[in-house]
């Protein structure tokens, strides 16, 4: 069995119908448990601020982090330092914004990074790559990247959490029959295996992993049992690994660990074909249901260091909404921002220690907005707070939260960090790449994209560089007094999906780059390209069954001489297919292989209809995206496929685009 570790965004979550869910793999529980420690416990636990006034309004200023699509969640520290991953070509890298610049943490050797834990020192930890498996890592600006090897007679190892001295948590695969254990690592004692609490087959013990920590030592995990199923742990140095599940559940799975000790995390209802409901756990009390807010079921994303929670609650609908729990209040319902309409959704990603919330909602004609809740104000469309923000930017989700209120979030033009506004102007901030999303072998291309300059410093130039192997070129730029827009053109020579890059560089040396992917396309007689998003149903992804949510898709179909190409990612999980072959008697039917994550092994299965999507307002056929992706297990030679979203679940319709575009010519 392979370590995969994948991005924080597998957390559980959307649309969990009230119908029997198998406990996961293993496998499932080590990518969903790295998730759901990087998306609240990855940081360590900060020191609870007090409660003040009815907040004022906040308004940001927008920080252009990077282009591209996440690898991992971003974690953000009290003093708005940054870690996040990217994906690249190929596989993926892990940078960190220390408040003035971004700085990529390089590889132990190999072509990718993957960022997961940040502490208020500003140590990063995670998995890079070291040629024929990844290890964990510590990386810092002193000292750079460490290696924290393996246990012995292991291979690979991943860091999930990383508390503020230095200690890190995570699990390390071993060859040929040790299974991956949960381990602790420090720079003084080493990596330090936390055993099992099941005793295994052959005496190697059962698996294990750990994912969350807190300052005092006091690590949280998920381990096999000799009676079957699967159990949270905490551990600590003078006690050892302690089963915390006194709700004798068949599976539960911690998601934080809290200054004073708490853990937080979901469980599976016995009596209930394993409905799961979030549950609190501390020494004194044992485990605690935490209820539903009136819902079919309750998981927990993220808990402050004074254990204030936020997650989801699952409706009888079939809809999800954010939630959020405190020992006063209890748990309750935080709605969207379009009311409660059917089929809308939202999902709290992060929680901070002054009670605000952050995270995505989906209204019911599939928009996607960001939010930031608060107790006395409710849930605030965030994209309603931006000053000086570039023409056509867009905010599409909330993914951290600061102590100090500064905000981690996806946009149209990247990842953005917002600042609260305006002890300082800050520099410059770009919108997106304006450009066509399918585009015709030889036709020309225009590019643009407009900036924000609160300084009025001005720009010293513009770059764009095409993603087609040819060198970056100049464009032309207009600017007048605190904004502006660059362009350019360009004709692309040959079919395939194409990451273009503008650079603005403003009169103090500081550069922005943002990006779009292109699909380019030859005239085939079937279907040609397609670039769109699809909602991506509960149970397509098998790292985590319970996930659905908004995926994207870019593709051009092979054409003489060339190859086709496929991109698909669904929050962080990202496929990279490079060998497209069109399956013969199929109509838009295709396969080959590919990566995820930047590991290869997997094949793919694509079905394709054409036709723009069906929105309101919008006329024209629906189009269909249906993907199926897998590998072959090396020990059993059996498939198992990763990912299928061919099977319409919940009344919706297999394969249907929220936006974009098939063409078939």
């Amino acid at each position: 069995m392979s370590l995969h570790p994948v991005s924080a965004h597998t957390t559980p979550s959307i649309h969990m119908a009230a119908s029997a869910t198998p406990a996961p793999s293993f496998l499932s529980r080590l990518l969903v448990g790295a998730a759901v420690a990087t998306a609240f416990g990855a940081a360590p636990a900060q020191q609870l601020v007090a409660a003040a006034a009815p907040p004022r309004e906040a308004v940001y200023r927008v920080v252009n982090l990077g282009p591209g699509e996440l690898s991992e969640l971003p974690a953000i520290n009290a003093r708005g330092q940054v870690s996040f991953s990217l994906q690249t070509n190929p596989g993926s890298r892990g940078y960190f914004y220390d408040g003035h610049a971004v700085r990529d943490l390089g590889t132990l050797g190999g072509a990718s990074t993957n960022a997961v834990g940040l502490n208020e020192a500003g140590q990063v930890t995670g998995y890079s790559d070291v040629g024929g498996g990844v290890h964990a890592f510590v990386w810092s600006e002193g000292a750079g990247m460490v290696d924290l090897g393996t246990l012995p007679d292991a291979y690979e190892s991943a860091g999930a959490a990383i508390n503020n001295e230095g200690v890190v948590a995570g699990y390390s695969h071993g060859i040929p029959f040790t299974p991956p254990h949960a381990f602790r690592w420090s720079a003084t004692d080493g990596m330090r295996d936390l055993g099992s609490l099941s005793a295994g087959a052959g005496g190697f013990g059962g698996l294990s992993a750990a994912y969350a920590l807190n300052d005092a030592g006091l690590i949280a995990g998920n381990s096999d049992l000799d009676a079957g199923g699967a159990h949270a742990f905490a551990w600590a140095p003078d006690r050892g690994m302690l089963d915390i599940d006194t709700l004798r559940s068949t599976y539960s799975l911690p998601a934080a660990v809290g200054a004073a000790g708490q853990v937080a995390g979901y469980f599976a209802v016995r009596g209930t074909d394993n409905l799961n409901h979030a549950f609190l756990w501390t020494a004194a009390n044992g485990m605690r249901d935490l209820g539903t807010a009136g819902g079919v079921e309750s998981y927990v994303i993220a808990m402050s260091g004074g254990a204030h929670i936020a997650g989801v609650v699952n409706l009888d609908s079939g809809d999800q909404h954010a939630m959020s729990w405190t020992e006063a209040g209890g748990m309750v319902d935080l709605g969207t921002l379009d009311g409660a309409p059917p089929r809308a959704a939202s999902r709290a990603l992060d929680v901070n220690n002054k009670g605000q919330i952050v995270g995505w909602s989906r209204s019911a004609g599939g928009d996607y907005q960001p939010f930031l809740w608060q107790a006395a104000r409710g849930m605030v469309e965030l994209n309603t707070r931006l000053r000086n923000a570039p023409a056509g930017l867009v905010i599409d989700e909330a993914l951290a939260i600061a102590d100090n209120g500064a905000i981690v979030a996806g946009s149209n033009a990247g990842l953005v960090l917002l600042k609260p506004c305006c002890a300082d102007k800050g520099s410059f901030a770009l919108g997106p790449v304006v450009a066509p999303d399918l585009v015709e072998v030889g036709a020309e291309v225009q590019a643009s994209v407009a900036f924000a300059d609160a300084q009025a410093s001005g720009m010293r130039g513009a770059s764009w560089s095409w993603g087609d192997g040819g060198a970056a070129q100049p464009g032309s730029v207009r600017q007048a007094e605190g904004a502006g827009s660059a362009s350019a053109s360009h004709r692309y020579g040959a079919p395939g999906i194409y990451a273009l890059r503008a650079t603005l560089v403003d009169r103090a040396g500081r550069g922005v780059t943002v990006e779009r992917q292109v699909v380019v396309y030859a005239p085939t007689g079937g279907i040609s390209g397609g670039s769109g998003a699809i909602l991506s149903p509960q149970g397509a992804l098998r790292a985590a069954p319970l996930k659905s949510g908004k995926a994207s898709f870019r593709f051009v179909a092979p054409a003489a001489g060339a190859n086709g190409a496929l991109r698909f990612n669904l929050a962080g999980w990202s496929f990279r297919g490079d060998d497209m072959r069109p399956v013969a008697g199929g109509a838009g039917r295709f396969e080959g292989g590919g990566t995820v994550n930047g590991r290869g092994g997997y094949s793919f299965a694509l079905e394709t209809a054409a036709g723009a999507a069906e929105r309101p307002g919008v006329k024209g056929e629906q189009g269909r995206f249906g993907l199926k992706i897998w590998h072959v297990d090396p020990a059993t030679h059996a498939e198992v496929v990763d990912y299928d979203n061919r099977v319409a679940r919940q009344g919706g319709v297999a394969g249907a685009m929220l936006d974009g575009r098939i063409l078939r010519r």
